[in-house]
């Protein structure tokens, strides 16, 4: 499961970024009103009203929305979860997309979309439950080429667990089938 923000990034790194902590921000915005404000609406005011860095207020907001609004670790201002997991894989960096997506292919049917040209190529599926899949490969490093698999939309925290499961498995097998 997903670790709160909190657990993520501490006080001291927040303090030092933003100028207040976890806690002061939270006392901040439940003051200005934010319980009854959307996302979007939080991480505006926080730039607008307070300065600031367009990063900050999203981190600032998430960890508000966990500790005063009930969102869970993982899970996204809509409600849905996402889950994601890396791992090089030896080779080439189309090569090594192209090992993964084959993978997620034999699992979940063709891809729906790629781009293969851009700087991180990526191959998309979009599952029946609405579920979203992506892989998306980075520059060659010493060992290989590392690839991103996220799941997006995925319905509870529960969901998310079995999703970054099967990611793993698809990456791992990827991996040995290069070995």
């Amino acid at each position: 499961m997903a670790r709160p923000l909190e657990q993520n990034m501490g006080p001291e790194a927040m303090q030092r970024a933003t100028g207040r902590t976890h806690e002061e921000w939270r006392v901040v915005l439940t003051e200005a009103g934010a319980m009854a404000w959307d996302h979007p609406t939080i991480a505006k005011h926080l730039v607008e009203q307070h300065g600031v860095d367009g990063w900050w207020a999203q981190a600032i907001t998430v960890d508000f929305e966990q500790a005063c609004k009930g969102r869970l670790p993982g899970q996204r201002a809509d409600g849905t979860f996402s889950t994601q997991k890396t791992m090089t894989i030896p080779g080439e960096p189309l090569d090594a997309l192209a090992a993964v997506a084959s993978g997620v292919t034999a699992r979940h049917g063709e891809a729906h979309g790629q781009n293969l040209t851009t700087a991180m190529p990526n191959v998309r599926w979009r599952l029946p439950d609405g579920t979203r899949l992506s892989a998306s490969v980075q520059g060659r490093n010493r060992t290989g080429s590392p690839v991103n698999l996220t799941c997006e939309r995925l319905r509870t925290a529960e969901a998310a667990l079995l999703a970054k499961a099967e990611l793993e498995d698809i990456l791992t097998e990827a991996r040995h089938g290069h070995g």
